[in-house]
């Protein structure tokens, strides 16, 4: 593979990559101290996804549907951050990567293939020791 192919894959799957969501244990603490970019707060049996999300006093702040919104750390049943997950990118990674070598492996069998779906062999003559 050529380093270009290799940089360009390792670019794609950092800045995308698989996300998971962690439940926070205190999440005042974690908001306040790491400032996770996106949380899921359980509010009244539903998830609200707020991006940008700070902790003012005992309320979350942050942008929910582009609206900016607060809500009461006291409301909230459950508070998980979304953060990247490291190892399920590389498992995805290389699943894809070795799907990827099996389909050339396999194109390349059959295109080497002496008479693959029915394409006719490169000697016409019945007796293969004639051909040259």
């Amino acid at each position: 593979m050529r380093a270009v192919t290799v940089a360009c894959c390792l670019m794609l799957t950092s800045s995308i990559g698989c996300r998971t969501a962690l439940p926070l244990a205190s999440p005042a603490e974690v908001i306040s101290a790491r400032h996770p970019r996106t949380l899921l707060l359980t509010v009244d049996d539903s998830v609200v996804r707020m991006s940008d999300g700070d902790l003012a006093g005992d309320t979350v702040v942050g942008l929910v549907k582009g609206q900016r919104t607060a809500i009461p750390l006291s409301r909230l049943t459950e508070v998980r951050a979304v953060v990247a997950a490291p190892a399920k990118t590389a498992e995805l990674a290389v699943a894809v990567s070795g799907a990827a070598v099996l389909a050339v492996w396999m194109i390349g069998r059959w295109l080497t293939a002496p008479s693959a779906n029915g394409r006719p062999d490169t000697c016409g003559n019945a007796d293969p020791s004639s051909c040259q």
